[in-house]
C-alpha cells in the first residue's frame, strides 16, 4: 500500500475517555500520549507524531493506522472523513511538527444509559456497573485545558464530533458547544434513547443550524431492544420524529449502523424499514468481539448472510455508499474463513443472557431461530 494519504495527523484531534490523545478515533491509543500525564502540545508535536507524518508523506500507513487498513476491507475508513473535511490540505507542504485542529472529536467519559450486546465496559458506564467495575463520572482533570485549547484555536475548527458514551448525557458538552464556532459543523453519534424533552444539550443543538445526526442502531422492534439493552423502540421512534423535525432548520441525519451477526440475517428487514423512514444508513464493520463478525462463521451461517445481501443489493434506492458497503461485504464472503466462531458466539450469548441480561434469557433463540439452530 503505497498511496495511503490522510490529513488527520496534521488536522485532527481526538481524545478518548481515558485521556488518550490521538489525531483520529481509529488510531492506536497506546502510541502517542495521555492528557493525565502530558499536555496536548507535547503529544501533537512529539517524536511519534513526527514519524507518523513522515510515513503518510511517503504514502505508507504507519502502524498507528492499523484500524483504517483493516476497515478498508469494506472499502472505506476513518481517513475518508478527515480528508473530506480538509480537501485543500497537502501534506507535501506541511512540516512534521505542524498541527492545526480542524476536525475535533473529544469523548469526555463513557457515561451511557445502555449496555448494548456488542459493547463493553471500556465504552459504556452501564456495562461497567454490570461488571462491578469502578467508574469515575464527572469532568476529567484535563477538561479545562482541552476547552481552553479549542477556544484558542477557535477560528480553525470546521467540524466537531460529539460521541460518548452517550454525548447527550455528558454535561461537559455544554461548555464545548459554547467555545466552538457558531458556524462549524457538529456531528453526533447518539443512541436516540434519551429523554429529549428535558435534555440541555439537545436544546443547545436545536439553536444551531449545522448539525448532523448519526442515529446509532442496527435492528428494529424486539431485536433492537435485545441488542440495545435498556432501550425502548417506542422512545426511539418518538425521538426520531423530534430529530427529523429539525431537518427543516438546517439539521440532517441518518442511521449509523454496525454490520454484525445480529443483523446479518435480518438485513433486508432493517434496510426496508430505514428506507420507509426516508433514512439512509452509514455502515461500518465490527472489530470486537470477533464472534459477532459474520465473516468468521461456518458456511451455513455465511450463506444466510449472503442471501440477505443478495436481496438488499436488488434494491434501487440504495445510496452509493450503501451499495459500496454491501457489495464489498458480499465479496468478502467469497473468501473462506480462517476460523469458525460458532461456539464462541454460543458462549457469548449464554454469558450475556445468564449473567448480565437475565431478562433476555432464551430471547436470542426466539428472535434469531435461523442462527440459533446452527450453533
Amino acid at each position: 500500500m503505497n498511496d495511503f494519504y490522510c490529513a488527520a495527523p496534521w488536522r485532527g484531534l481526538h481524545i478518548n475517555p481515558r485521556g488518550d490523545i490521538k489525531t483520529c478515533c481509529a488510531g492506536d491509543p497506546n502510541m502517542l500520549g495521555n492528557l493525565n500525564e502530558q499536555t496536548i502540545e507535547s503529544v501533537l508535536h512529539g517524536s511519534v507524531m513526527q514519524q507518523i507524518r513522515q510515513s503518510i508523506r511517503e504514502g505508507k500507513p504507519h502502524a498507528f493506522c492499523y484500524n483504517c487498513v483493516q476497515a478498508e476491507r469494506y472499502g472505506r475508513s476513518e481517513r475518508d472523513w478527515h480528508n473530506s473535511v480538509s480537501p485543500e490540505f497537502d501534506c507535501r507542504t506541511a512540516s512534521d511538527r505542524e498541527h492545526v485542529p480542524i476536525l475535533i472529536d473529544v469523548r469526555w467519559n463513557t457515561t451511557c444509559n445502555l449496555s448494548c450486546n456488542y459493547c463493553g465496559d471500556m465504552c459504556s458506564s452501564k456495562w461497567a456497573a454490570l461488571k462491578h467495575i469502578p467508574f469515575k463520572s464527572g469532568a476529567r482533570p484535563y477538561y479545562e485545558q482541552v476547552c481552553d485549547y479549542l477556544e484558542q484555536h477557535q477560528s480553525s475548527i470546521r467540524e466537531v464530533a460529539l460521541v460518548g458514551g452517550e454525548p447527550l448525557l455528558l454535561p461537559e458538552n455544554e461548555r464545548l458547544l459554547d467555545v466552538i464556532p457558531n458556524d462549524c459543523v457538529i456531528t453526533l453519534i447518539t443512541n436516540m434513547s434519551v429523554d429529549l424533552d428535558h435534555n440541555k444539550i439537545f436544546a443547545k443543538l436545536c439553536q444551531r443550524k449545522k448539525v448532523g445526526w448519526s442515529m446509532s442502531f442496527d435492528n428494529i422492534g424486539p431485536r433492537f431492544e435485545y441488542v440495545r439493552h435498556g432501550a425502548s423502540w417506542a422512545l426511539l421512534q418518538t425521538n426520531l420524529a423530534r430529530v427529523q423535525a429539525q431537518f427543516d432548520h438546517g439539521h440532517w441525519g441518518g442511521i449509523h449502523a454496525v454490520y454484525n451477526i445480529y443483523n446479518a440475517t435480518r438485513l433486508e428487514e432493517f434496510v426496508a424499514w430505514a428506507k420507509s423512514q426516508a433514512l439512509d444508513t452509514h455502515w461500518q464493520s465490527l472489530y470486537q468481539p470477533e464472534c459477532l463478525d459474520p465473516l468468521k462463521h461456518h458456511s451455513a451461517i455465511r450463506t444466510l448472510a449472503q442471501q440477505q445481501l443478495n436481496m438488499v443489493l436488488t434494491r434501487r434506492d440504495l445510496t452509493v455508499s450503501e451499495r459500496r458497503f454491501f457489495t464489498q461485504a458480499h465479496t468478502n464472503f467469497e473468501t473462506p474463513p480462517a476460523v469458525d466462531m460458532a461456539q464462541q458466539l454460543k458462549r457469548h450469548i449464554q454469558e450475556i443472557e445468564s449473567q448480565y441480561h437475565p431478562d433476555q434469557q432464551g430471547k436470542f433463540a426466539e428472535l434469531w431461530p435461523e442462527i440459533s439452530s446452527l450453533l
